[in-house]
């Protein structure tokens, strides 16, 4: 298990750094509503609250009007935190936090951001959600 802590962060301070697919957006917010969980924490870069993973998770979360979602904050020069990328364009850092403070998002899935121990699931209820 990782040492990776959690917090419920309000979900309007996010600062997303990609655009998502709509359709997958959809299909996830009807998984978390039956499931009445979220599993699986967003990682967020703590100094500018930029997210770096689970932006189709923030959007679904979005979607069902919860006001809060559960996070880990990381810094970027953690060295756990390693980016990559899901295609043959490679990004940097300094790219990721200008699409975060510009709101000029990246394509979906351009970015990846792997943790070294992995991030583990944590299910939160929905309940505990609902409210910033």
């Amino acid at each position: 298990m990782s040492d990776y802590a959690c917090q419920r962060l309000e979900i309007a301070r996010l600062r997303p750094t990609e655009r998502v697919d709509a359709g997958h957006v959809e299909r996830l917010a009807e998984e978390i509503l039956r499931d009445g969980l979220q599993r699986r924490p967003v990682l967020v870069e703590r100094a500018s609250l930029a997210l770096l993973d689970g932006h189709h998770r923030f959007r679904a979360m979005q979607r069902l009007g919860l006001a809060s979602i559960n996070a880990v904050l990381i810094d970027y020069d953690d060295p756990r935190l390693t980016l990559s990328s899901w295609s043959a364009r490679d990004y940097t850092r300094d790219e990721v936090r200008a699409a975060a403070a510009s709101g000029a998002l990246l394509p979906a899935k351009s970015t990846r951001h792997v943790l070294d121990p992995p991030l583990a699931d944590m299910p939160v209820p929905l309940t505990d959600l609902a409210t910033a």
